[in-house]
């Protein structure tokens, strides 16, 4: 008897960045202009949250739920999954405001296939959601979109035949750029993923507002030269890879990181070519990313306060493809 199984590649985005991580489609920032001026910035405080404000979000993203299976983690992050369907899911960190939904994924199971709009039409739904549940940003010149894209879905037929490959989502992903500079890491992004006649199915909210009058000037005694930055590179790169590894810087840039603290903080970003020594890894090219400051108010220490970083970094190291819990996320445009 035949059954069909659906694999979903690429729901969501990656959860976290880490200081040196597989550029995959994201290039580097470009090189900063000459004599640039570098700031550092605070985000304004986050309004006191509750569970009680994470319950209106369900309501309004997801509708009407038996909410008994809500759970709140020691991190202050509330989590709920729908009893009924594993696919529909929220999150919301309760320390910044930060938010994630999903909604049932069952009609678009096996080779149901969804009736997509284009691209302007996905552009002008994602601007729509976000100005109509107030998540706009106060300084929309700040908000870039950064990728259009989709999720896809392949059926396997009896678990050996490849079924056919379906579009089931429009992915609108965007980022931010302060002072004409890019903005990276896990904050500063929203992704709205648009289904069937336009339906928005998930979104991931990750904005706060910078406090404009927290721009701070940063002074060249606060700062590492780009030569002290690439020396750090090369030395992490060793320390996360191992004596032997083969590496090339291919290009360098600045840009801001928000790292869901309190400030906004700028950095030197590497795009290096790494060569380990077991033969059956293919070469790859890595983000790295290296604090501007010198005694910055917030240290990234991204790798190790990062675990899934360096699962990554290990798997690698043995020669296996770096763990991907959700999935590829594939250009469909």
């Amino acid at each position: 008897m035949k059954r069909t199984s659906l694999i979903l590649i690429g729901v969501l985005i990656a959860l976290s960045d880490f200081s040196c991580r597989p550029s995959g489609q994201t290039p580097p920032p470009p090189p900063p202009p000459a004599k640039e001026n570098v700031f550092v910035y605070t985000f304004e405080g986050p309004a006191t949250r509750t569970v009680d404000d994470s319950k209106k979000l369900i309501e309004k993203f997801l509708g009407s739920r038996d909410l008994g299976n809500l759970y709140k983690s020691d991190e202050n992050t509330v989590y709920y999954t729908s009893k009924d369907d594993v696919t529909e899911t929220f999150e919301n960190d309760l320390n910044n405001g930060n938010f994630t939904f999903n909604r049932s994924m069952q009609k678009y199971a096996g080779t149901n296939a969804p009736e997509l709009p284009g691209k302007d039409e996905a552009l002008r739904l994602a601007e729509e959601f976000l100005s109509k549940n107030g998540l706009s940003p106060r300084n929309k010149s700040e908000m870039t979109m950064v990728h259009f894209g989709g999720v896809r879905a392949e059926a396997v037929i009896d678990g050996k035949k490849a079924g056919p490959i379906i579009d089931k989502l429009l992915t609108v992903t965007y980022g931010r750029r302060v002072d004409d500079v890019p903005v990276i890491g896990p904050g500063s992004k929203v992704v709205v993923n648009i289904g069937n006649k336009g339906e928005v199915m998930s979104a991931i909210y990750r904005w706060r507002e910078l406090n404009a009058g927290s721009k701070k000037q940063v002074q060249p005694e606060e700062m590492i030269s780009q030569q002290e930055a690439e020396e750090q590179a090369k030395r992490q790169i060793i320390t996360e890879y191992g004596e032997g590894t083969s590496y090339k810087i291919l290009g360098s840039g600045r840009g801001y990181y928000d790292n869901n603290g309190k400030i906004l903080q700028p950095v030197y970003t590497f795009e290096v070519g790494i060569t380990l020594r077991d033969q059956k890894v293919s070469p790859f090219n890595y983000l790295c990313v290296i604090q501007t400051l010198r005694n910055s108010p917030e240290p990234l220490n991204l790798t190790a306060i990062d675990p899934r970083a360096k699962a990554t970094i290990r798997s690698i190291q043995r020669g296996q493809p770096p763990p991907n819990p959700t999935g590829q996320k594939v250009p469909i445009d």
